[in-house]
């Protein structure tokens, strides 16, 4: 490696942290406390809420109403400068989990966007959940007429 390489990695390193550490204070400002407030009211509601230790630059969240029906909501970064939310939909019964994502610059990354993403992600969830429960009573239904 020439010295021109070296002083490049040098400064990507340093660029790399910086955004890492304005990830992890976005995360502690407006992430974290937004999930506090929905882990108090989805618990009032039933669900199993939990907050799996993660790597910097990583919060994950598990929202689960059956042991194989919950909700996986992970806040990553996705390029140097930017942040994605990951929802992850499991299922009883289903062929496979259905997932979904945004993209955000981490400066247009608030505690009003956080929001959006938990109530989208678990508004698909409980959708998807109780479309699966209909399902599954459907075909029942059909195996006990047949």
């Amino acid at each position: 490696m020439n010295d021109w390489q070296r002083s490049f990695q040098r400064r990507l390193e340093v660029a790399k942290k910086h955004w890492l550490h304005r990830f992890e204070e976005m995360a502690s400002e407006h992430i974290e406390p937004v999930f506090g407030e929905f882990e108090k009211f989805t618990t009032g509601q039933g669900l199993n809420t939990t907050e799996p230790s993660c790597e910097p630059g990583t919060r994950l969240f598990k929202f689960g109403l059956t042991e194989n029906g919950y909700l996986l909501l992970t806040f990553r970064m996705s390029r140097l400068d930017a942040i994605e939310a990951f929802a992850e939909t499991v299922l009883p019964g289903a062929d496979g989990p259905q997932s979904n994502s945004e993209q955000v610059s981490i400066c247009d990354a608030d505690r009003a966007w956080a929001q959006r993403c938990f109530e989208t992600a678990l508004d698909r969830f409980i959708v998807a959940f109780g479309e699966a429960g209909t399902a599954d009573a459907a075909r029942a239904e059909e195996t006990a007429v047949a």
